[in-house]
């Protein structure tokens, strides 16, 4: 049997009989009309339990693009945190290192000059001992000089005693 349509349920005539209307037809048009009023019920109690599975099943994934989002979001904050904090341990570890590097520039540098006073003193004290040196090579070249006339004056002395005993005299 065909499905009945709103337009054919309304457009139905019923054929007229002596005593009125054909109680077979009507009878039988009425259980058509009820069957398929009970399948549209039917079909419309399906497509209603098939729309509110529908709509929970939105809802669930709703949810869930939700959390995803809220997820992806606290992932986001994380790694901008992360980002962040290593951003900020990598520029203490880089001023501590500039810090550190200055400091044992500085302490080089100090330490350099300390060096460079030291090997000037050094050098000063090798220059005054030279000096002190070249005044004693001075000075023993005196002594030995004078030493020498000492030892000339006395050589006269013992040409004029021996030029006396030749019958010179001194004079």
């Amino acid at each position: 049997m065909s499905r009945l349509t709103p337009l054919e349920i309304q457009k139905h005539e019923f054929s007229r009989k002596w005593k009125g209307l054909d109680p077979v037809e009507v009878e039988s048009f009425l259980s058509s009309v009820a069957e398929e009023m009970e399948e549209l019920a039917r079909v419309n109690s399906e497509l209603e339990s098939r729309v509110r599975a529908l709509q929970d099943e939105n809802a669930e994934h709703r949810d869930r693009e939700r959390i995803l989002k809220e997820t992806l979001v606290a992932a986001q904050r994380a790694s901008e945190d992360i980002r962040g904090s290593a951003t900020r341990q990598a520029e203490l570890i880089i001023q501590e290192a500039q810090d550190s590097g200055e400091r044992l520039t500085h302490s080089a540098l100090q330490r350099a000059a300390e060096i460079e006073k030291a090997i000037h003193e050094l050098k000063m004290h090798r220059f005054n001992f030279r000096l002190q040196l070249q005044k004693m090579v001075e000075l023993f070249g005196q002594v030995l000089e004078f030493d020498k006339d000492e030892d000339e004056k006395d050589r006269p002395v013992k040409y004029l005693t021996r030029k006396s005993e030749k019958g010179e005299t001194a004079g």
